[in-house]
This record gives C-alpha cells, structure tokens and sequence, in this order.
C-alpha cells in the first residue's frame, strides 16, 4: 500500500531523512522506532504531504502521495484543536471535510466517544482539555474517518492504560479490515506487542527491519541501544557518594 522509495529531506543544511526506503502493506501495522532527532516526525509528515521531499517518491497503492491525501488519516506529535470548538464539533468538523454522510458520522462518533470514555466532557470545549483528552479526541477523528492508511506519531503520550488498551485495539481492528498503520512512538514495550512490524530509524536511515515476533522484548532493547549508540548512562556511582 504505502512505500518510500529513497527519501530524503534537508533543514538547514542538515538531513533530516536520507535516502530512506520502508514499505507497509494493507492490513498491517508498522511500528518505527528512534531516538529523538532521528527523523520519524519528518519521515511520518511527509507521508501525510505536509512536507515534500527534497528526493525520492512516497506513494500509495503506486501514485503519488500528493494525490491520495484522502485516503490517509494523519495524527501528529502534537495536535492542535480550536480551542472554542467542543470535542464533538471538532469531529463533525473533521468528518464533515471528508465527506462522512451525517448520520454514519454521528453513529461513528457515538461508538469512539463510549469507546475512549469521552461522553461525559465531549461536549465541552477543547480549551478545558487535558493533553489526554485532546489525544482521545484526534484519535477518535482518525478512526472515525475508516481510511486506507493511518499515520500516527505518538499516539500514546498523555492516555491512561485503558485508553492506550482501547488504542491498540482499534489499531489491530482497523488493520484486520485491511488498513495500513504506520506508528511512531518511543515505547519499546507497546509496540513490541502490537505491530506485526519494527523498523528503527537513526540519523535519517532506516538501519534495522524486522518482524515483532522475531525478537523478545529485552532483545529488541538491547538492539535500539546497540545500533543507535543510545545505551543509557551508569547512575550507580551517582548515588554512591
């Protein structure tokens, strides 16, 4: 469905992504990994066509990204809301720009709001939320939409453990409906148990691919901070003085 051929972005002299290649099929989930700076963010906007590459091509389904925007539903790192708009008028707002008959939208957003536990502050406004709430709501819009391709950049910062539970379990549901879904997101644990696949990107570069069930969880751990160089520091001798 989704693939990057040799992609590449520079900011100011410096390259964010380069040469970066990755496939993700219908009905699977991907999880991509890295440290901060390594150019997930930039990788995951320019599949959205927020940001265009320098080289390469991102396409879906073999035409370019630019022309297939309606079929991808993208959840940034950090999502701004209107803040005078109600959680429920921001979905229908969203859902509305993609064309959701209104009654469909209306049983869609019924469903996410008992789902995420949101019927009891949907009808507030956003300027009240907490980071939480704000991620449950954009959540709720992604799902709602039902696209082809989900691309979500971490989508875990700010939820409880049952809405982190209910996330994971909408994302396997909308991949065994032959959606694609690419994830960014710096916990190992979650999406090791969660994606059907890893891949770990580093100054730009995707350096390591492969299958979740492949590798244990210490394993794929060990992995990240062997080939990022990013194994956390010796605190021992800190607390010993």
């Amino acid at each position: 469905m989704l693939r990057l051929d040799r992609v590449s972005r520079t900011f100011g002299g410096k390259k964010a992504v380069d040469e970066l290649s990755l496939t993700v099929d219908a009905g699977s989930v991907m999880g991509l990994l890295g440290p901060n700076g390594a150019g997930k963010s930039t990788t995951l906007k320019m599949i959205a066509g927020l940001v265009t590459p320098d080289s390469g091509a991102v396409t879906i389904d073999g035409e370019p990204v630019t022309r297939m925007r309606e079929r991808i539903a993208f959840v940034p790192d950090e999502p701004v809301m209107w803040k005078r708009l109600t959680g429920r008028e921001y979905l229908l707002f969203a859902g509305r720009l993609r064309g959701i008959p209104h009654d469909e939208l209306q049983e869609r957003i019924a469903f996410c709001s008992k789902l995420f536990e949101m019927e009891g502050w949907l009808d507030q406004r956003t300027g009240s939320y907490s980071h939480g709430m704000i991620q449950r709501v954009v959540l709720s819009s992604a799902f709602a939409a039902r696209p082809g391709l989900y691309v979500i950049d971490e989508p875990l910062v700010g939820l409880d453990p049952p809405s982190a539970e209910t996330f994971w379990r909408m994302t396997r549901a909308a991949a065994a409906s032959g959606a694609g879904v690419l994830i960014s997101t710096h916990t190992l644990s979650e999406v090791h148990g969660n994606c059907d696949t890893l891949c770990i990107i580093h100054q730009g570069r995707i350096i390591r691919s492969m299958e979740s069930a492949s590798v244990t969880l210490p394993e794929l751990r060990d992995l990240f901070f062997s080939v990022t160089g990013t194994a956390p520091g010796d605190v021992t001798s800190y607390f010993e003085k």
